[in-house]
Order: structure tokens, then C-alpha cells, then sequence
């Protein structure tokens, strides 16, 4: 297969025009070649979303300025009331519709919390026959001896405080012992820290380090200790921001400075946000100013390496060819084009190809 057209080469973005060669599911490089091609417009590499909860789409804007944890809380939170008494049927329309959403803003792959064990696994199992979108399924138990990570690609827990020291070790020591995907959220928001600290004297975090757990990699820590920024840094344990929702939820801002290890992004709940990384990357520029090859990283290769995929994440010569394609029209009279792509590409600028 030819591409024809401007793409964001290598680590560095190099911005190069020309005719791209795909075979066998690898990156060849550029030819001097004519053939049939496609024209791409512009192709940067496919963007990675590595948190939503997608099946939150069919209760959008549910409990608006109501505390976090009244909200999604399990099990009583109203999401989780709202969501008990939803069909499977309207169930799986929403998370088709989800799925569109993400693959109609340009995501190439995507990391879900995927709640309701088993059956919650498969339901999203069936939305995705549908689709052409590559996922990671992290399954949540809902009673012990349930085989969730039979189904699943290992565990997204809603925090370290909804299980017991011996509950949290036995499903880490299961995910290790499959070889799978041990996640959860963490220093989210304040009232999560504060539990934390008066029911254990150790921060989430903390209390992780101690029981011998290593995620692969926490989502959010919008509150970290001094010490949760070290041990963050000293076990190598990737963070996943999700600015926008710290903001919609209302629980404060992370200090992004204190996170010293490799960072991604989400957008967490469909029914606070838009998929669109691009709107996150957008935000994390405005409220934080960082590089935008930096904030491009986390939204491409920087995901690829906390999910262990290879040769995934950058346009080069050996990789998989994942891209996103917009509009070439985004970076025209452009100076930075690395921070017109992340500050104006619309939904409506991102390219079927």
C-alpha cells in the first residue's frame, strides 16, 4: 500500500511529504516509486486514549456538581445506581456509540475500566465486532471466585481504597501470575488521600508500595505526597492523566512537576467528557505551557511503551502502521506545527481513510 502525503516522521516529528510504503503490517519508509496511492492529507501517528470508561455513555452528565465520590463511588455512587437499572440492549447501543465517537476523533487505540465483571467484559466484547479499533479490557470482579481475567486483559480497580491489604494483593498476584494488566485509580481527589491516610496511616500510593504491588501504571494522581511523587519515580510506575476531568469533577489540578515518570493520557468517563485526546492535549498546553512534542508524546508513544505494545506509537521504518489522519489544512502558514495539530484540530478535521 502507498500513502501519498505530509506525515509527522520519527521521534522527532520531522514533518516530511511524500509517498509512504505499508506492507505486511510494517512501516517500509519513503519511495521514488509510482503506483496506485492514497492520498492521506496529513498523517501523525495514531493517537493512544489509555482511560475511559466507556459504558458511562449511556448516562452523559449524570449528578452535575455532586462529589466525586456520591457519584462513582461503587457500589452505591449514583452512576453505578443509574447503570444497574440501564437494559443490556441500551447498554450496548451506548457503547457502539462510544466506540464511533473514539474512532470519529482519531483514536487508533483505546484502555478501558470495563465495571460489571464478566458480563461487563463481554458486552464490549460484542460492541467491538463492529468496529476497527484495537482495545485493552481491563475487567473489574464483582464477587470473588469470578474469572474476570479469563475474559479480560487484567484489572482497572476503582481505587486502593474499596479492597482489604489481602483482597488487593491476591488480584495484583493475579494479574502477575497471567502476565496481564494490573491498574487502578489513585490520589484522585482529596477525600481519597484523607480515607487513605486515617484508615491505613499511608497515602494510596504508600499502601500499594508497601503491599508489594507495582501497577503498571495509575490513572490520575491529582494529589501526591512528596513522598508518592518518590515512590512513583523509584518503581517506575507510569501515570495516566486525565486533566479534564480532574476539572469537570472539580477535585483540583496535578501537580505535573511532581511526576517524574512516563506519562500518557485519558479522558476517563464518557459521561463527563468527549474521547477527544485532542481536546485533552489542548488543555494540558493551556493550563501547563509543556513543550508540545512532549504533550504529543503522551498522546502517542508514551502509551505504546506503558502498554508494552512494539514498535507501536511513531511514524518510522519497522513500526505498525498506526496513523491518524487530519486535514493538512490545520498546519497551513503554520510556525509550530506540532502545536497547531495539538491546539486546532477539530473532530470535523480528523480524516477517513
Amino acid at each position: 500500500m502507498l500513502l501519498k502525503g505530509k506525515f509527522l516522521y520519527g521521534e522527532d516529528y520531522e514533518l516530511k511529504e511524500g509517498v509512504l510504503v505499508v506492507e505486511d503490517n510494517e512501516i517500509k519508509g519513503f519511495t521514488n516509486e509510482h503506483g496506485e496511492y492514497k492520498n492521506i492529507g496529513l498523517a501523525i501517528p495514531g493517537l493512544i486514549n489509555l482511560h475511559t470508561h466507556i459504558a458511562d455513555n449511556c448516562i452523559k452528565d449524570v449528578g452535575i456538581n455532586i462529589p466525586l465520590d456520591d457519584l462513582v463511588k461503587p457500589p452505591n455512587g449514583l452512576k453505578h445506581i443509574y447503570l444497574s437499572k440501564v437494559s443490556r440492549e441500551e447498554l450496548l447501543e451506548a457503547i457502539k456509540d462510544g466506540l464511533k465517537e473514539l474512532i470519529d476523533n482519531g483514536i487508533n487505540i483505546f484502555c478501558d475500566f470495563r465495571e460489571g465483571g464478566v458480563e461487563g467484559v463481554n458486552i464490549l466484547k460484542e460492541a467491538l465486532k463492529d468496529f476497527n479499533i484495537k482495545s485493552f479490557i481491563l475487567g473489574r470482579p464483582t464477587y470473588e471466585g469470578e474469572r474476570v481475567l479469563e475474559v479480560s486483559d487484567g484489572y482497572g480497580l476503582s481505587g486502593a481504597n474499596e479492597y482489604g491489604d489481602k483482597e488487593l494483593k491476591n488480584l495484583y498476584k493475579e494479574c502477575k501470575k497471567e502476565d496481564k494488566i494490573f491498574s487502578l485509580h489513585a490520589a484522585e481527589h482529596v477525600g481519597a488521600v484523607k480515607y487513605s491516610l486515617d484508615k491505613y496511616g499511608m497515602t494510596e500510593i504508600e499502601r500499594i508500595i508497601n503491599l508489594n504491588i507495582k501497577p503498571n501504571f495509575i490513572i490520575h494522581a491529582t494529589h501526591l505526597t512528596e513522598n508518592d511523587s518518590y515512590l512513583l519515580e523509584k518503581y517506575n510506575i507510569p501515570v495516566v492523566l486525565c486533566v479534564r476531568s480532574n476539572l469537570y469533577y472539580n477535585v483540583g489540578m496535578p501537580d505535573i512537576g511532581k511526576i517524574k515518570t512516563l506519562k500518557a493520557l485519558g479522558t476517563d468517563n464518557f459521561m463527563a467528557n468527549s474521547p477527544s485526546i485532542f481536546r485533552e492535549m489542548e488543555f494540558l498546553f493551556k493550563l501547563y505551557h509543556l513543550d508540545p512534542k512532549e504533550i504529543l508524546k503522551m498522546a502517542t508513544i508514551n502509551g505504546a511503551k506503558i502498554l508494552n505494545l512494539e514498535r507501536v506509537g511513531l511514524i518510522e521504518e519497522g513500526y505498525k502502521p498506526y496513523f491518524t489522519f487530519i486535514d493538512p489544512n490545520v498546519i497551513r502558514f503554520s510556525k509550530n506545527v506540532i502545536a497547531s495539530i495539538i491546539l486546532r484540530t477539530e473532530k470535523g478535521d480528523i480524516l477517513k481513510i
